[in-house]
């Protein structure tokens, strides 16, 4: 049996947009009410207006939790997060290649212990919903079952994640590399799994260009087509240090941009 979720009434200054505010005036898109009201009925928000509109509609039963004069918004969307490095945060910086072979993949390794992987999902998300964030774009590690740990947790908590395994295949330690076809068959498990589930959706995650071959990027490409609705997030160079290392490694590419630059002649 499917547990009822909770009706209530949110008290409090209330904001809102009602469009896009890089289309339209910024104070045409917010809508802020001093004295608003969100009305949840079996755990899903049925009406959002002015608390003296809404009141008459209201039953004596459904209980009124009065937050003012405190704000009261849509949650925060993080678009890009590591549920990983949660463990290492404020670990010395340095350069971020350094950095990630110091701190950041020692850690990663870990997440192959479902257990780990599970107690770091539950604090990380438990850590966002503290902070306002209810929805996020979030990378995984390569192991699967830092995927399901994640998923899993997010479903318990009921929360919208974009989420998916890393795709690694080389330039990166032993411990943490795929290869290009296992990548594709654990992301494909993966999505069959977790995709459109509850309010879990699928991210393919090459993690970023010089840590997957040629045939990865190629099968993550033919990963995303399985789907019309799947997302795709990697990164995008960080560093000048990165750039250089990186070149090497797609020579068309390194050509394209040196004939773009340097045009003959």
């Amino acid at each position: 049996m499917t547990a009822e979720l909770p009706s209530l009434v949110l008290r409090g200054t209330t904001l809102r947009f009602a469009g896009n505010p890089f289309d339209m005036p910024p104070e045409e898109a917010l809508i802020a009410d001093p004295d608003g009201a969100i009305i949840i009925e079996n755990g899903r928000i049925s009406a959002v207006g002015s608390f003296s509109t809404l009141a008459s509609t209201l039953p004596a039963t459904l209980p009124i939790i009065d937050h003012r004069p405190c704000l009261i918004g849509p949650g925060f969307i993080d678009a890009h997060v590591h549920y990983p490095q949660f463990g290492v945060i404020a670990s010395y910086g340095e350069q971020l290649l350094s950095w990630l072979e110091r701190y950041v993949f020692p850690e990663e390794r870990r997440f192959a212990d479902r257990a780990y992987a599970d107690s770091i999902a539950g604090a990380f998300l438990d850590s966002l919903l503290d902070h306002g964030t209810t929805t996020a774009a979030v990378y995984c590690t390569v192991h699967p079952e830092s995927v399901d740990a994640f998923f899993s947790a997010s479903r318990q908590r009921n929360t919208r994640m974009i989420a998916g395994k890393v795709l690694m295949d080389r330039n990166a330690p032993d411990f943490l590399r795929d290869t290009a076809q296992q990548g594709y068959d654990e992301s494909r498990d993966l999505i069959d799994r977790w995709h459109g589930q509850g309010r879990q959706l699928y991210a393919v995650t090459p993690r970023f260009a010089p840590t997957s071959t040629e045939e990865q990027l190629t099968l993550a490409g033919a990963l995303l087509d399985t789907a019309p609705d799947l997302f795709m997030q990697t990164h995008l160079l960080e560093t000048k240090q990165e750039a250089r290392w990186s070149k090497p490694f797609f020579p068309i590419v390194q050509a394209i941009w040196m004939s773009t630059i340097r045009p003959a002649s």
